[in-house]
């Protein structure tokens, strides 16, 4: 488990204010990059992305640790369900993707904590946008949404149906039957 006091100040990821395209192309770049694309296992991708998955017991309120000088580590609740530990991934990667840049250079000397209950939204909001797209590209989520609507998006893509309208939302799309 984290640390709740760590060695070093810390600070929440920084928001980016990425324009909906611009997630959209990050994510899918991403995804290539490190592997999503390709079928590989959570584990495999994060490899590839540099970041470490540790598993902790509640209650943990940190989602992805990024030290000063260490790997960073994305924290996965025990007990979980495999769809949530994939929306949970896929928003912490975001926030590596999105958010590492931006909140370093504003915070000289920090490490980062992206919290599941931040105390701004709007980061984590970009993340969460940034994970469905990572998780569903655009022309896959068409074609299974247009077959079965939120269902049969959300057993494709095997994430929880609340992550498939968060998506359906992005593209503006609605589920109409």
């Amino acid at each position: 488990m984290p640390a709740r006091h760590p060695s070093y100040p810390y600070v929440e990821p920084v928001s980016a204010c990425p324009t909906p395209l611009e997630i959209e192309v990050l994510a899918d770049g991403c995804a290539h990059e490190w592997g999503c694309r390709r079928g590989i296992s959570l584990d495999e991708i994060c490899t590839n992305a540099g970041v470490d998955i540790e598993y902790s017991h509640y209650p943990n309120e940190i989602m992805l640790e990024i030290p000063l000088e260490a790997q960073p580590v994305i924290w996965l609740p025990r007990p979980s369900r495999k769809r949530d530990d994939r929306v949970i991934v896929a928003t912490a990667l975001g926030h590596w993707a999105l958010h590492l840049e931006k909140t370093r250079q504003a915070n000289l000397g920090c490490g980062i904590q992206a919290l599941y209950k931040p105390t701004s939204n709007q980061a984590r909001e970009e993340a969460r946008a940034f994970g469905a797209a990572f998780l569903m590209p655009k022309d896959t989520f068409f074609t299974f949404w247009s077959e079965g609507r939120s269902q049969a998006v959300s057993d494709h893509f095997d994430v929880p149906t609340e992550f498939v309208y968060l998506r359906a939302a992005s593209l503006e799309l609605r589920d109409t039957g």
